[in-house]
């Protein structure tokens, strides 16, 4: 996993096992959908008042006439080997929990190459810390 992730993002407001479990989720089903020893760029940055967090893989990327149903419940999409991966719930569950904090998901295919787009939108709370001169202990 390549990871791009500011140490300076603003403070959120959720749930952190219902946030770690969403986006286990993404990098999870990223793992499934993509060819062994692909990389999978988990990144994050700020954007109009919200937290963007984007799980990208190299896999083959999502049927278009899958990314409308993709976070149904128990849809799965066929992988290339006809085999479908997983059980249907995992970006549901996501959707739910992400959705349940006042967030947003979505999914979409790369442009640049071949693979999947997943993308959490977090609201900042207008009251979040200013963590930008924060110092992190990395000894500890």
């Amino acid at each position: 996993i390549d990871t791009d992730i500011p140490p300076d993002l603003p403070m959120l407001r959720l749930d952190p096992v219902l946030f770690e479990q969403a986006l286990f989720n993404l990098l999870d089903n990223a793992a499934k959908y993509a060819p062994p020893g692909s990389t999978i760029r988990l990144q994050g940055w700020v954007d109009n008042g919200s937290v963007i967090l984007q799980v990208m893989d190299e896999g083959q990327g999502i049927p278009p006439g899958d990314l409308e149903r993709i976070f149904d419940t128990f849809y799965r999409v066929r992988k290339r080997d006809q085999v479908r991966a997983g059980t249907g719930l995992g970006l549901s569950i996501s959707r739910g929990f992400v959705e349940a904090m006042g967030g947003t998901i979505a999914a979409a295919n790369r442009t640049d190459r071949p693979g999947a787009i997943f993308t959490i939108r977090m609201p900042v709370p207008v009251d979040s810390p200013d963590i930008s001169g924060a110092r992190v202990d990395h000894t500890a």
